[in-house]
């Protein structure tokens, strides 16, 4: 299976930030850009990933992508372009990554 680089997104941050953009997996590290902003998100820096699908997690109701951060918190990524999409992300980061096991919740 080919695997796209870019994908339509929306994010919550570990320091609560929120944004939409487009999510890239570029060598060791998560890219999130919008406007004007850059988030960017080392892989070495991801304790654990998951795909959360409890009410809590979501975002505008959507699962999420989990990534914990060795700092504290949680960035979460849910994909405006399907499940299908979320699920190939979540590939993307394993296999830049591949110390981290994705689970589901």
């Amino acid at each position: 299976m080919q695997l796209r680089r870019n994908y339509a997104v929306l994010w919550s941050g570990c320091d609560g930030a929120f944004g939409s953009g487009r999510l890239e997996v570029v060598a060791n590290r998560v890219e999130l850009s919008s406007k004007g902003a850059l988030v960017s998100l080392p892989l070495g820096e991801v304790n654990g990933v998951c795909i959360a699908r409890g009410a809590e997690d979501r975002l505008r109701g959507l699962p999420v992508l989990a990534l914990q951060c060795a700092r504290g918190g949680t960035l979460r990524i849910a994909s405006l372009e399907g499940t299908g999409a979320l699920y190939e992300i979540a590939e993307l980061v394993e296999r830049a990554a591949p110390a981290l096991r994705t689970t589901g919740m």
